[in-house]
């Protein structure tokens, strides 16, 4: 497996300290971090914001299996593998409170307000055994080197069905271990914090944006297409095939150390203080979903990039041919005919995902480009709700952890809502 690069502290158990190096795009990098917290919120408010009710609590938990951690010792004096998984827990709360009553149907109005908290954890665990003598063993597993949090605070207003808008902050923060191993949770390495905003007019266009330093940092248009023209012609309000195209702008690459490229020319690394550059990616989306019959249907995607600068590797200081997909996915679903009381739904499909980062990341240095798949149901009842779900380099999650190149992931959640 290839390692994963960023220095940390490690208290190995035999005796001295050492250093843990891994290769890390996605996990240190806020603006990355930032955008999937964004993006896993708007999710969340995408399936809930016709719906009627007070409080939503949500929770997911991922393993993404073999992370090869590379740890010095400083004892015989050589790096030695160790292997590691990627835990990350996902939660929210959503309270809503009916300044009006709920409406009857989707034609009609109502006010409300809401308060939402979502968080995002990631962190390395490793199985320790402890030693208790003649009592025995046991093992445990516990976390180790960085963990990093980040967290969405919001106050939302929806006047359904002319307007919705959430207002809030994201805050991303890192967490090291000192060097006795223990870790103290109200002194964070580094910390951000983002002004957030998003919302829905009309139901049929969408705009979200995190803003940093007085610069928007990601934002992202949708438009749908199906709202839209239903909003003209009553007529063609169809369940049938959902049409959506989607803008995001990114402030991707910043010459930063856990950057997989060089912006504009490549740089000395060793020269501690060069001019940084920056460049923006730009990508634009045609989402689509259509049902075949009764119980068949359809998702399919298509997105396509634009660089705003020249980069280049950090390996081989060559320029980079950026390819003009970002992005594909195709899935097949069985998802018979929502009775109003369950909806369930059972999925499989296969992706294409490009970044200048998947190389570093996956097993064999074999391109950019990288195919995957993913397998999964969720069942969503009146109150209840769970998911299930197993990939191995599907886009979607790509998009939120590339280190997760060439790794098996496996995703389960559980939904309450009242």
């Amino acid at each position: 497996m290839k390692t994963i690069k960023i220095t940390l502290l490690l208290c190995l158990l035999s005796a001295s300290l050492s250093a843990a190096v891994y290769e890390a795009s996605t996990l240190h990098n806020a603006v990355s971090r930032a955008e999937t917290v964004q993006q896993l919120f708007l999710d969340r408010w995408d399936i809930l914001k016709e719906k009627n009710f007070y409080i939503d609590l949500y929770g997911k938990i991922n393993w993404i299996f073999d992370f090869s951690v590379n740890t010095y010792n400083s004892g015989s004096g050589e790096y030695e593998s160790t292997d590691m998984n990627l835990v990350r827990t996902y939660g929210s709360l959503f309270l809503v409170y009916p300044v009006t009553e709920f409406r009857k149907t989707e034609d009609d109005s109502d006010f409300l307000l809401s308060f939402s908290t979502t968080g995002f954890h990631y962190g390395l665990t490793r199985d320790v055994e402890i030693d208790r003598g003649d009592a025995g063993s046991e093992t445990t597993t516990d976390y180790k080197y960085s963990q990093f949090f980040d967290d969405i605070y919001a106050v939302s207003v929806l006047w359904r069905p002319y307007i919705i808008i959430h207002a809030g902050y994201i805050f991303n923060k890192e967490y090291m271990p000192k060097d006795d191993g223990t870790m103290s949770y109200s002194d964070p390495a580094s910390s951000t914090k983002k002004k957030f905003f998003s919302t829905t007019i009309l139901e049929f266009f969408d705009f979200s944006v995190n803003i940093n330093d007085e610069r928007p940092e990601y934002s992202q248009i949708d438009i749908n297409i199906n709202k839209l023209v239903s909003i003209f012609d009553k007529t063609k309000k169809t369940k049938k095939w959902k049409l959506k195209l989607r803008y995001e702008y990114t402030r991707a690459y910043n010459d930063e150390l856990y950057d997989s490229v060089w912006v504009k020319t490549p740089k000395d690394p060793s020269v501690e203080d060069y001019a940084k550059d920056s460049a923006k990616l730009n990508v634009a989306s045609i989402l689509l979903y259509y049902r075949l019959t009764e119980n068949f249907s359809f998702d399919a995607m298509a997105g396509f990039q634009k660089i705003s600068q020249d980069i280049y590797s950090k390996e081989t200081s060559e320029k980079i041919n950026v390819s003009p997909v970002k992005e594909w996915y195709i899935l097949l679903n069985y998802e018979p005919m929502d009775t109003g009381i369950a909806h369930f739904k059972a999925y499989t499909g296969m992706s294409c995902y490009w970044d200048p980062a998947v190389e570093i990341h996956r097993d064999s240095k074999s391109g950019y480009s990288i195919y995957g798949w993913i397998i999964g149901f969720n069942l969503d009842l009146k109150y209840i709700g769970a998911e299930l779900k197993a990939d191995y380099n599907f886009s979607n999650e790509l998009k939120k952890l590339v280190e997760a190149s060439d790794k098996w992931a496996v995703e389960g959640s559980l939904f309450l809502k009242i």
